[in-house]
């Protein structure tokens, strides 16, 4: 319990790390001890806050588009010597002790399950609070609604445990003791992908069905002008390099302008702005190939607040977008995905931004004294993998000290997020971690929530403390860079960077 109190005292404000505040949990359910179980798929050591726990995944069962989630979970060694531990708090909202923190991933699919709720639309289909003696294994079970006929594998990513990767899902009987009866629906929402080049004023959001590259409009014009700058005209070619390894598409150009001046003015001059963006593209990419559509929507539709400088700014845009041929809207087993674009032959290499923080490798790392005497953690990266689309990476944190570590809000950004959306947890988990690689910055996935807000595929809430000698999983997924890279670069703005980290 005390791990408990002190990670609700340091974060009295939020109810739960989840996409919303976590209901009642389920009554307490497992699997008796010895119980006949699937043969299993993945079995992992997981180090949960000084539990020590062996974790073994079952496939996923299936009945319609009803998938139950099992994995048997042996309580290895239970922290702090003592001869029980409630093997459900690790993987628990900080309101809650159940099992109510694992999604689902479909890198195919580009999607995300999680958990369904019960019939009353309160609490979660999971296992409830279980404890466990040293030595005993206990089921700690999910249930999830919605899924499609068509997934055959997912991903199970879990605080601590990091991801599962391709868990096949098989169709049968589903294992109790849970009671699927009257589940509720799963929330499920399709995986954004944000990506920024280090050479050019460029940001790129990839959805399962369209690309939108959006374009600086304080670098491509002059105040109140539509005449590209030199900086400008670099901006469109290295936009242009991209549309070309992307192949050819319908394109979309869009202006935007921030609400200073009359409405009428804005209007007028973004669609100055987006016919000058097309001309300077047409000459490389003819339209035959890639036919235009130019628009101007003024102030119509922000980005950001225009309450702020940097609202503002964000709002002063030229947006270029495409629809993918093959949306991936009827996802399957890593099926092929519109891949990142490719770096173009001969092209300049990119320098890392520089940063403030502490630098190290991947294997030998990079120790960190974090802020306000929470401790000393040395700080590792495990080999990262491409996931279909997708690149998938684990952080490794290893309390050095001879005190608890707390992470808190070392791994976060700001309480506004890349999007400007406010978003009270983005401080107190991994979301401010970010890649760097093939010249570009890839950024947390993340998917959209009922309220229209966003949430990184990440964990959410990083105060849970790590003792002594004890290591913490941390799973992070970002689009992957583009082909031909080799290694990437895990980085949080003048905080750390480990370099050097290998793709499998």
């Amino acid at each position: 319990m005390r791990r408990r109190a002190a990670a609700l005292m340091s974060l009295t404000v939020l109810a739960g790390c989840t996409d919303s505040p976590a209901p009642p949990p389920a009554p307490p359910s497992a699997a008796p001890s010895g119980a006949t179980s699937p043969a299993p798929v993945q079995v992992r050591e997981v180090d949960a806050a000084g539990d020590r726990l062996t974790m073994t995944v079952q496939p996923l069962a299936r009945r319609d588009e009803t998938v139950v989630l099992t994995i048997a979970t042996r309580l290895d060694a239970a922290h702090d010597g003592v001869r029980s531990a409630r093997i459900t708090d690790p993987f628990s909202t900080l309101t809650s002790s159940a099992f109510d923190t694992v999604r689902l991933v479909d890198p195919a699919g580009r999607r995300v399950w999680t958990i369904a709720p019960g019939a009353d639309g309160k609490g979660c289909m999971c296992t409830g609070p279980l404890r466990a003696d040293v030595g005993e294994t206990r089921s700690l079970q999910a249930v999830f609604t919605g899924v499609p006929a068509g997934v055959t594998r997912l991903a199970v990513m879990l605080p601590y445990a990091g991801v599962f990767p391709d868990v096949p899902v098989v169709p049968g009987d589903l294992p109790g003791p849970l009671d699927v009866t009257g589940a509720g629906a799963s929330y499920s929402a399709s995986l954004d992908a944000w990506t920024e080049r280090l050479d050019a004023p460029i940001t790129t959001r990839r959805t399962p069905s369209q690309v939108d590259i959006n374009l600086d409009a304080d670098v491509l014009f002059r105040v109140d002008e539509a005449t590209l700058t030199p900086a400008g005209t670099r901006a469109v070619r290295a936009m242009v390099t991209d549309l070309q390894a992307a192949g050819p598409a319908a394109l979309t150009i869009t202006g935007h302008t921030d609400n200073t001046g009359a409405t009428a003015h804005n209007q007028e001059l973004s669609e100055q702005r987006a016919r000058t963006v097309a001309r300077a593209m047409t000459g490389s990419l003819p339209p035959k190939s890639w036919p235009q559509t130019v628009a101007g929507r003024g102030e119509q539709e922000p980005a950001a607040s225009n309450k702020e400088a940097d609202g503002r700014r964000r709002n002063r845009r030229v947006t270029v977008s495409y629809r993918l041929a093959t949306p991936a809207a009827a996802p399957s087993a890593l099926a092929p995905s519109a891949p990142a674009p490719s770096a173009p032959a001969g092209a300049r290499a990119v320098p890392l931004p520089k940063t403030k923080g502490t630098v190290g490798t991947a294997t030998a790392g990079a120790e960190v004294a974090l802020p306000l005497n929470r401790g000393t953690l040395r700080l590792t990266a495990a080999p990262a993998r491409t996931v279909g689309p997708f690149l998938q990476v684990d952080l490794l944190a290893t309390n050095i000290g001879d005190d608890d570590a707390t992470i808190h809000d070392y791994l976060g950004q700001g309480v506004f997020t890349v999007r400007d959306e406010f978003d009270p947890f983005a401080r107190f988990g991994a979301s401010g971690v970010r890649t760097l690689a093939g010249g570009s910055v890839g950024y947390n996935l993340d998917y959209v929530i009922a309220g229209g807000g966003h949430r990184c595929l990440c964990d959410r809430v990083l105060n849970q403390r790590i003792p002594p000698g004890s290591t913490r999983t941390i799973a992070l997924w970002f689009p992957a860079p583009p082909p031909g890279t080799t290694e990437i670069a895990l980085d949080v703005p003048d905080n750390f960077r480990l370099t050097g980290i290998p793709i499998s």
